[in-house]
């Protein structure tokens, strides 16, 4: 029973850091299909074709409605691992473009920013580990600056 102070420790720390954030995961019940120029970045950012469909939802990358983006996945577990699947964050525009590709289950947008956008951890478990991964934005694309995995097996 060692493990669920350290579970709930971890869980309180990541919610006080995270809160007030929007929430995605790849299981998510309001996702839907996505406008076409979404679905055509991420097809583009991948190389290959997918032979998924593509749902997600809107999200405000910014945190002050300035800049709007898409948080997406594949759906009916197409491609997925398990308790994974892949997870496109897409920012809108003219010329929308994939700014973060990467595995997990759930993704959460922090209140803090970095040159205009803002903080996203990307989080994944099952019963033998958990990993949370801290991605900060470059200007260009997402970067990983923080990951932590907790290996429960032991």
């Amino acid at each position: 029973m060692r493990l669920a102070p350290v579970l709930l420790t971890m869980f309180v720390v990541s919610a006080s850091t995270w809160a007030n954030a929007d929430d995605f995961n790849i299981e998510g019940k309001e996702l839907a299909g996505l406008p076409q120029q979404i679905e055509q970045a991420i097809q583009d950012a991948e190389k290959t074709p997918s032979p998924c469909q593509f749902v997600g939802k809107q999200v405000d990358l910014a945190g002050n409605g300035a800049v709007m983006g898409y948080v997406a996945t594949t759906a009916n577990g197409c491609q997925w691992g398990a308790a994974m699947g892949p997870i496109w964050v897409v920012r809108d525009g003219a010329k929308p473009a994939v700014v973060l590709s990467r595995s997990g289950y759930s993704l959460t947008l922090g209140k803090k920013t970095q040159l205009g956008l803002r903080n996203i951890a990307i989080s994944a478990g099952s019963a033998g580990w958990y990993q949370e991964e801290l991605w900060k934005f470059n200007g260009k694309q997402y970067i990983s600056v923080k990951r932590k995995v907790v290996d429960m097996s032991r």
